[in-house]
């Protein structure tokens, strides 16, 4: 069952264990440090917040179809190892893979401790090297058109296309005074 719980967390980003509590998993945008020039990438944090959870119809599924058993084996299953983790948890704590650890502080709370995270695959981007120039238009001795290198039937569809839209777009007008004078038709008809 520990094997299921990380990916599970990732994946939902929030995972309940009845008897326990919830993690949540909590991801902050990557951000640019213009002075050093350097971009810091995303960081994901697991929080824990001890709480009465009920059953997480969604983990069972998820159990059900990772190990190919029925829902009520998921159940059972699940609820034998929330018991063993609390008797863990009572030995002096419990770990979770990939998760962190849970501990119980002396007034007999629990409190969790995240594994560290691991930064090997998130370096920073550093863009100290790069020179920002203005792109300069090469050098040619004749202008190049756009339209060189579409094929006549398009052409022709295109320069059409903007003559009728000015002519709907001059003529908006007419429909604006003819909705105007229906609708002040309709105000008199209706205080006759």
């Amino acid at each position: 069952m520990n094997e299921l719980l990380f990916p599970y967390l990732m994946v939902h980003q929030r995972l309940g264990i009845p008897g326990i509590g919830c993690f949540q998993l909590i991801r902050t945008a990557p951000s640019v440090d213009w002075e050093e020039k350097t971009v810091h990438p995303p960081v994901h944090q697991i929080s824990f917040v001890h709480e009465t959870m009920e059953a997480d119809h969604a983990f069972y599924r998820t159990v059900t179809q990772q190990l190919n058993i029925s829902e009520v084996v998921a159940i059972q299953q699940f609820t034998e190892f929330v018991y063993h983790l609390k008797e863990q948890l009572q030995q002096g704590g419990a770990l979770l893979p990939g998760i962190g650890t849970l501990l119980l502080n002396p007034d007999g709370e629990v409190f969790f401790r995240p594994v560290p995270q691991n930064n090997g695959l998130l370096k920073n981007i550093s863009f100290s090297h790069m020179h920002i120039t203005t792109a300069v238009p090469p050098s040619t001795s004749k202008p190049i058109s756009i339209l060189d290198n579409i094929p006549a039937a398009e052409t022709l569809a295109t320069e059409a296309e903007p003559s009728i839209e000015n002519e709907t777009k001059d003529k908006w007008w007419i429909y604006a005074i003819i909705l105007t004078v229906i609708g002040l038709a309709a105000l008199f008809i209706a205080f006759l």
